[in-house]
Formats: structure tokens, C-alpha cells, sequence
């Protein structure tokens, strides 16, 4: 086998189950918040959970854009080892707290330290060739998939049987596994052949003489395709993260019996991570075909069918309900980063996907307020708003697609 399938395989393996053990304990926090910390009055239950969600992203979102600097400058298997080994330490010392103010400040540490979907996917870039890119992306958004529809499952089953405590200290473990299997059986300089010449549209290769930041980040911000697909990346991230954090609550109100809660927030991000899963294959696959352009349209108009679920009387009505738009919203990152990597030069590309994850953490960082906020009408809004979010990517894309046809 080719020294870059290796790296690739090995990549692929541990950031799939780095994504199982985030997605492990993190549905679990508003129960957490109730059931161990004590905040039993639904009005602070619902700004707890939101805002402790939140804080995480933002963190997140200051520190990609340097984290990803730094990759391009010390190398990108660095950046994902300490994304990992971090992210190990500050979750299972969640496990330790009492009190709301304690895992917020955590969850700002893991913000600062993690992001291991960035700095994985910069990795694969500069590990595969050109010609397998969209498809190696594609499986990788599947391996992200698979690990959120693993780990709720078996997060609920820790939850219902050891306790909110535990899931915590499992995700720790997880991680460190991952971060060893990076350490034993990656070596970032075996890669394929790269074409690291100027895009058409993308940012200027670096030259011998170093560049600044400010350059860099300025060459990145005149390329009006980077742009567009950032803000593509803000909306899309806000949107996901709108309805998880009340996911749980919206549970509790509909499923008649809550002996079983954990057990039923783990079926529905699970089974709803695999049609996810399904989708990111299909358009890793396909969108070279179709176009990566059309491909986000097409995406993105699913995604808003997840308005349906406001119709949800059950927990088998809403696992229906939440396949569809999940499907759909999980085609889109693929095409996403393979239309970063297609608009950047090589030696830009840490820089230009920190960016992405910081866009994107920005993005999340609103959709749990965003979440809260309808709630406070009722758990259903939550629905409408997510697709109110996502229509406007939709339209802006559907709009670019006819201003290139008429020229």
C-alpha cells in the first residue's frame, strides 16, 4: 500500500473516534446541568445550556485562525496532536465539576485547544493527491458522521447506567486513544504528488521571504470565493447547532416515558449522524459530477426540510423527520473544503481552513443562543428558525448561479 493511504487510513481512524468521544458526553450537558449540578428551573436551564454550548465555539473560533497559521509554519500532525491530546485532559476533568461556572470555564479551555475536524482535514489535504481529494474529504465528513452517530448511542447507555459523570471520562479516554494512533502511524511528509501553482482564483503561493499575517490574511480576504464559502461555512455551523443543545428538552416533552431519556437523544443523533454518514459518501462521490456548486444548492434546500419536524408528536415521528434534512446537510461539507483546497494554494491552506473552522465555531457559537432564544416561545420554533438560517446560504448561492449564467 502507498505510504499516503497509510497516513490517510490511520487520520481517518483517529479523528473518527475523536468525533465519537466529543459526541459522547456533549449531548448530555443540559441533563448534566439538572440531574448532578442542580439547575432544576427551566428558564436558567435553557440559558445555561445555551450559553455553555456557545462559549466553546467562540473560543474556537479566535484561536483557528492561529492554530492553523501555526500548522502551516511547524507542521499540520502537530496541530492535530494537540487538538487531541488537549481535548483528553480538559473533557475528563468535567467530570470533577459542581458547579456551571466550573464547566463553562472548561468548555472555553477545550475551545482554545481543540478543533480536531480543521486540523484533520488540512492534514488529509496535504496528505492525498489531487486527484483522490473530494473523496477523501467525503470520507472523512463519514468518519465524522459515523462518530456522532456511535457516540450519543453509547454516551446514552453510559448516561442511563453509570451516570452524566462517566461520559465525561469516557470521552478523555477516547481521545487519548485517538491522539496515539497520530503519534504511532502518521508521518505528514509521505503525500501524494501536490499541484501547489496558483489557482485561478486562488491566494498567491508564499514566497522564500516570510509573510506577515496581516498579508496573508488580507490576500485571503480579497478572494471573493473564499469569502462566499466562509459565510457558507458561518450559516451552515449556526444552523446545526440551533436545534442539538434543545434536542434533549424537546425529547423530554414529547417521549412519554423519561426513564430512558439518554438512551433516546442517543437514537436520534445516531440514526440521524448515519443518514448524515450516507450523504457525505454519496456527495464525495458524486459532486465532481454534478458540480461542487450545485451540489451546496442542492444540500442546502434539503437541509431546510428539517422544518417538518415542528410536526413531531413522538420519538419515532421526529428519528422520521430528522433523517431527511440530515441526509442532505451532511453532503455538504465535502464539497465545502474541496472547494477550499481548489481555491488555495498549498502553503495557504492551514491558514485558509483555520478560518473555515473559525467561521464555522462563530457560526455555532450563535446557534445555541439562536436555540435558546426560540425556545423560549416553544421547543417547535426551534425548527423554523434553522431553516430560516439555512435559506439564507440558499439564496445567496442561487443568486451567484444566475448572475454566471447571465454572463
Amino acid at each position: 500500500m502507498k505510504p499516503w493511504k497509510l497516513n490517510y487510513a490511520a487520520v481517518l481512524i483517529a479523528e473518527t473516534f475523536a468525533i465519537l468521544g466529543f459526541s459522547l458526553s456533549m449531548p448530555v450537558i443540559p441533563l448534566f446541568l439538572a440531574d448532578d449540578i442542580g439547575i432544576r428551573e427551566p428558564h436558567l436551564l435553557k440559558i445555561w445550556t445555551g450559553v455553555i454550548h456557545s462559549c466553546a465555539s467562540v473560543a474556537l473560533a479566535v484561536f483557528a485562525p492561529i492554530w492553523g497559521r501555526l500548522a502551516d509554519v511547524y507542521g499540520r500532525r502537530t496541530m492535530l496532536m494537540r487538538a487531541m491530546f488537549g481535548g483528553a485532559f480538559i473533557v475528563s476533568a468535567m467530570a470533577l465539576v459542581n458547579s456551571p461556572w466550573q464547566l463553562l470555564a472548561l468548555r472555553v479551555m477545550q475551545g482554545c485547544l481543540t478543533g480536531t475536524v480543521a486540523a484533520a482535514n488540512v492534514l488529509v489535504v496535504g496528505i492525498v493527491p489531487q486527484a483522490n481529494l473530494t473523496m477523501a474529504l467525503g470520507l472523512m465528513q463519514t468518519g465524522v458522521y459515523v462518530g456522532n452517530s456511535l457516540g450519543p448511542v453509547i454516551g446514552g447507555l453510559i448516561t442511563d447506567f453509570l451516570g452524566h459523570r462517566a461520559a465525561f471520562v469516557g470521552t478523555g479516554g477516547i481521545l487519548l486513544l485517538a491522539a496515539l494512533i497520530v503519534l504511532k502511524g502518521v508521518r505528514e511528509g509521505a503525500r501524494g504528488v501536490r499541484d501547489t501553482s496558483v489557482r485561478a482564483t486562488g491566494v498567491r503561493p508564499k514566497t522564500k521571504k516570510k509573510e506577515s499575517w496581516t498579508t496573508e490574511f488580507k490576500a485571503i480576504a480579497s478572494n471573493r470565493e473564499i469569502v462566499l464559502l466562509l459565510s457558507v461555512s458561518f450559516l451552515f455551523q449556526m444552523a446545526n447547532t440551533t436545534v442539538n443543545p434543545i434536542l434533549p428538552l424537546f425529547l423530554l416533552e414529547i417521549v412519554a416515558d423519561s426513564r430512558y431519556i439518554g438512551s433516546s437523544i442517543g437514537l436520534v443523533l445516531g440514526l440521524g449522524s448515519v443518514a448524515g454518514a450516507l450523504g457525505s459518501i454519496i456527495s464525495g462521490k458524486f459532486c465532481p459530477r454534478i458540480g461542487y456548486w450545485k451540489t451546496l444548492i442542492i444540500c442546502l434546500a434539503g437541509g431546510c426540510a428539517g422544518i417538518a419536524q415542528i410536526f413531531a408528536m413522538n420519538l419515532w415521528s421526529l428519528v422520521g423527520l430528522h433523517l431527511i434534512p440530515a441526509f442532505f446537510l451532511g453532503g455538504i461539507a465535502p464539497a465545502l473544503q474541496a472547494l477550499l483546497a481548489a481555491n488555495t494554494s498549498y502553503d495557504h491552506q492551514g491558514s485558509v481552513f483555520g478560518l473555515n473552522s473559525s467561521a464555522g465555531s462563530t457560526g455555532a457559537a450563535f446557534g445555541p443562543l439562536i436555540g435558546s432564544a426560540a425556545a423560549m416561545l416553544s421547543y417547535r420554533a426551534v425548527f423554523p428558525a434553522t431553516a430560516i438560517i439555512l435559506s439564507l446560504p440558499l439564496i445567496r448561492l442561487l443568486h451567484r448561479m444566475k448572475m454566471k449564467t447571465l454572463n
